[in-house]
């Protein structure tokens, strides 16, 4: 049985010879496929550089944006401390102020009241 099956598969898978009507189908579908895919190949390759300088050019953008970002941070950041500086230098001189008015009157008051003191 073995080589029933075996001479039967070697009459089927026996080579054979194509027709010639094969071969002109063969080379006609080949041809046309070579031409339909030899259009998107020049496009393809048209556009390849194209699409590098597209990547690379939105790559420079995002670089770009992140960095005026860190600008512009970094701007507000110095002007809060700046407008905070100038708060603190307010207050100073408010303080200042007020000490001084605080020591005026205690001056006066201990002035008046040695005045008091020597006139009784």
């Amino acid at each position: 049985m073995s080589k029933d099956l075996e001479s039967q598969m070697r009459a089927a898978l026996r080579p054979v010879a194509p027709g010639e009507e094969f071969s002109q189908k063969l080379l006609a579908k080949v041809t046309s496929q070579d031409a339909a895919q030899a259009e998107p190949r020049r496009v393809a390759s048209r556009w390849q550089p194209l699409a590098w300088w597209f990547s690379a050019s939105i790559a420079a953008s995002l670089v770009l944006a992140v960095g005026v970002h860190q600008h512009l941070q970094q701007q507000r950041l110095q002007q809060s401390g700046l407008e905070a500086r100038r708060e603190v230098l307010e207050a100073l001189r408010v303080t200042s102020q007020k000490l001084n008015l605080a020591y005026e009157a205690v001056k006066s008051q201990s002035t008046s009241l040695t005045d008091d003191q020597s006139g009784a």
